[in-house]
């Protein structure tokens, strides 16, 4: 008869700690059973694994072949067990997604109407909210996968994938000083500044300060704002200017001005981050859609 999938596991517990009453313990049985598995192996192989004395166990070379074998084997075996499992479980369900304002607005409308034709069992739970947040519903279970600005620092079972790196582009008053297309984030070192949430850790606010200071100075920052139309407006109102998301400047804006900076010296990437449970199938289109759509928009 050919091994069993209990008699390789109870063999690399046994080969990893040469010792059967050890494996025992670890795999909560007497030691007779994880003998008799060990033996039916043996025979149903025609190979001897172990060599056993009084004193100790060693594995042969059939043995070490056997171990190195059977955990890339079992790996394997347990990786589709648990696609197997998600792609039933997803099955006439919802998967929630959560995503930040600039992926929201722009990048993810298209992708999800592309992946309900590919997959039209899926259905899709869309929530928009700001990178902390977004991780924090990610780790507590809100959402199966969220859309967020890099970097971010995530716990085990948590996956990332880069999908591309947002520019960020000068928001000016439209009567603004500064002219043209383009202007260098330097020239912006005397002006007061409208961000993101200031407290934030995460999201954009941080692309922006460091930005600032490898150009050379620390933004002054005169008011802190909870999204885009709302640090839009105040730039409008001549209150300031702003760093925004590229996707924010293909609309226009009444009395808004926006300009390219000079040798693209701020940036965010764009990562989204999912849970262990999400189908594979099912996140490999959306990261390759997500990334075509992107990069057409660019």
């Amino acid at each position: 008869m050919d091994p069993t999938l209990q008699q390789l596991r109870v063999y690399l517990v046994v080969a990893e700690e040469l010792h059967v009453g050890r494996a025992a313990a670890r795999l909560h049985m007497t030691q007779p059973p994880v003998s008799r598995h060990l033996k039916a192996l043996e025979t149903s192989l025609g190979v001897r694994l172990v060599e056993r004395s009084t004193r100790r166990m060693a594995l042969t070379p059939a043995g070490e072949v056997l171990r190195v074998e059977a955990e890339a084997m079992l790996a394997r075996w347990d990786r589709m067990v648990d696609q197997v499992r998600a792609e039933e479980a997803v099955a006439g369900h919802t998967l929630r997604l959560g995503s930040v304002e600039a992926v929201a607005v722009d990048a993810l409308p298209t992708a999800i109407g592309l992946l309900r034709e590919r997959c039209p069992e899926v259905e899709w739970d869309l929530c928009e909210g700001q990178t902390a947040e977004l991780l924090e519903g990610l780790h507590t279970d809100r959402f199966d996968c969220v859309a967020v600005r890099g970097p971010v620092h995530t716990a085990p079972g948590i996956s990332t994938a880069v999908i591309y790196d947002d520019e960020l582009v000068a928001a000016l008053p439209e009567s603004h000083w500064l002219t043209g297309p383009e202007i260098s984030l330097r020239s912006l070192a005397d002006e007061d500044f409208i961000v993101y949430n200031r407290r934030a850790r995460l999201g954009l606010l941080p692309a922006i300060l460091a930005a600032c200071g490898q150009a050379g100075f620390a933004p002054r920052i005169r008011h802190d704002a909870s999204g885009t139309e709302l640090m839009l407006g105040l730039v409008a109102a001549g209150d300031g200017v702003a760093l925004v998301s590229s996707t924010a400047a293909r609309a226009p804006r009444h009395g808004v001005r926006f300009a390219s900076l000079a040798g693209r010296p701020a940036s965010s990437p764009i990562l989204l981050a999912w849970r262990a449970s999400m189908p594979d199938g099912v996140v490999t289109q959306l990261v390759d859609l997500l990334r075509s759509t992107a990069l057409r928009r660019q």
